[in-house]
């Protein structure tokens, strides 16, 4: 269950009475002052499972590319998938477009005239769907009856009960969501983006808690105010930490699979490989959810709510911080790594300067990145170089970015150079700079004040 993230549209369910009215669901759940609307979808499946192949972020789930063999002409069409889906992230219309019970071609009728999707991504995007749809149609039929079945076997009283939990904690009194049960060859996970549900469901063996942990992130979309406030006041905190170390303590830290703690599991296992906190994405989101449960279960007991309880996890993540980053790099002098063309002149600017004993240059390559952030933190420098329709920022360490990728492409479309700057989670510094060409970025380079001297 990604990242993704409270990276996603705050709006639940986009209206859709003014495009295409969608028919009833396939069932309706009224679980105390939540309902939820289930479909189960070939266009949904379509979308998702294309998605999910091409791994296009990191948060993309694994299972599809193990069971489906991928020919040289399929990873072809997935490439030219990506090239729009990189710019089109989470919850930023391709999910509003595709996560819905229309037939393809309404979808995407529908999705245009809302502008969520344009004209020109639809004749991208629409022959990967339909090239993979034999595939789909062969899983979506293989699990048909689980995925029909699903909603009949959860157990609604603890749904509602976790239900009149979250609208007490959030103040969301009620709360229709649209639920999208997709097959899966193998146990999945789900997903809250764009205002739809995602479960991925592959026996009868359901695992609730992974329902309850999407829709805690649904209640959360509805407080983006108060979180935004938490989030701009506290260096080092994201939304999506914030977001998922809640949903991750709600379930499955308190409503858990019976048989185990699965939460604290996973938290001494991310320690034992040391991916806890050194992992910025899920061992970060787990510890710190740990973290978090006592304190979530003692706010939802009182029956206080989001406002009282963000100050106290604002003290539980500068406390995790200060103690898994104490001695994380012994004391030396800062570090300068630079990523991408133009490197050699950021290089030779700085070569004299407070970074000269440690300087690692490498292209935009995810290895590469594996690599070289972990090394970063308090008081090191990052420049990343780019130019238009070149090789960009690995969509896994997009969250780098002084500006969404999405901004990025229209400014370099006007023909404008960038600079921007900001501070990373571990305390380093970020420098973008952009440009339409070689020459115009490699003049910035040279130029600009935004990486001193």
């Amino acid at each position: 269950m990604h990242v993704p993230q409270l990276v996603v549209l705050a709006t639940l369910l986009t209206p859709i009475s003014s495009a295409q009215r969608w028919p009833r669901p396939d069932e309706r759940l009224v679980c105390g002052p939540m309902v939820l609307d289930v479909y189960v979808s070939r266009t949904a499946h379509l979308f998702h499972i294309v998605d999910q192949l091409s791994a296009w972020d990191n948060a993309c789930h694994g299972q599809y590319r193990a069971h489906i063999s991928l020919s040289s002409e399929d990873e072809d069409l997935l490439s030219r998938y990506v090239e729009v889906r990189v710019k089109k992230r989470w919850g930023q219309g391709l999910e509003q477009t595709f996560y819905t019970p229309l037939d393809l071609d309404d979808a995407v009728r529908a999705g245009k005239k809302q502008k969520h999707i344009t004209s020109e991504e639809a004749r991208t995007i629409l022959p990967v769907l339909e090239h993979f749809a034999p595939r789909v149609e062969e899983l979506m039929e293989a699990k048909r009856e689980i995925l029909e079945k699903a909603f009949g076997t959860v157990n609604r009283d603890r749904l509602s009960e976790a239900a009149r939990q979250l609208s007490s904690f959030t103040g969301v009194k009620k709360l229709t969501v649209p639920v999208f049960p997709l097959a899966s060859p193998t146990a999945g996970g789900g997903g809250m983006d764009g205002g739809r549900l995602k479960w991925e469901l592959s026996s009868p063996d359901l695992h609730q808690s992974v329902l309850i942990h999407e829709l805690t992130h649904a209640f959360l979309m509805e407080c983006d105010d108060v979180i935004d406030k938490i989030v701009a006041a506290t260096p080092g905190l994201t939304k999506t930490l914030i977001g998922e170390g809640i949903a991750y303590a709600f379930a499955p830290g308190i409503y858990g699979e019976e048989g185990g703690d699965n939460l604290k599991y996973n938290v001494t296992k991310d320690l034992a490989n040391d991916e806890a906190w050194e992992d910025p994405t899920y061992g970060r989101q787990r510890i710190f959810a740990l973290a978090l449960r006592p304190i979530l279960r003692d706010t939802l007991a009182a029956g206080s709510g989001l406002e009282e309880f963000l100050p106290r996890a604002q003290d539980v993540f500068l406390a995790l911080r200060e103690v898994f980053e104490l001695g994380q790099r012994p004391p030396g002098p800062p570090r300068l790594a630079i990523a991408g063309p133009a490197r050699d002149i950021v290089r030779e600017r700085l070569l004299d300067s407070k970074y000269q004993y440690w300087i690692h240059r490498f292209n935009h390559d995810r290895g590469s990145y594996d690599e070289v952030i972990g090394q970063l933190g308090e008081g090191d420098l990052l420049v990343l170089l780019v130019i238009k329709g070149e090789e960009r920022v690995p969509p896994a360490f997009s969250w780098l970015l002084p500006v969404t990728p999405q901004e990025l492409e229209r400014r370099l479309g006007r023909g404008e150079t960038v600079t921007e700057s900001k501070s990373a989670d571990r305390g380093f510094q970020v420098v973008l700079l952009a440009a339409p060409t070689q020459a115009d970025l490699e003049e910035l380079a040279r130029s600009t004040a935004a990486i001193g001297e």
